[in-house]
């Protein structure tokens, strides 16, 4: 079971795989760190993950969402094909 929580500039993702769910949060904080919005998910893949939620949240930031996702790969997360 692989876990990740993480921050990067004012995103904040909590993740657990479990069995062949990726389930988790991801949040946005304003400059002080107080929490502006809270997004709950529950993908089958790593690249849904990425694609579906930390994407969009991010407003398609690709830099921010490559570095996410290489976050998720570090903690053991892992696309099956």
């Amino acid at each position: 079971m692989s876990t990740i929580d993480t921050n990067m500039g004012r995103y904040c993702l909590k993740a657990n795989h479990a069995g062949n769910h990726i389930k988790g949060t991801i949040a946005i904080n304003n400059e002080g760190g107080d929490q502006l919005s809270l997004q709950e998910f529950d993908e089958h893949y790593l690249d849904d993950v990425v694609n579906n939620v930390i994407y969009p949240v991010t407003g398609g930031n690709r830099e921010i969402t490559r570095a996410l996702r290489e976050q998720m790969i570090k903690a053991g997360f892992n696309q099956p094909h």
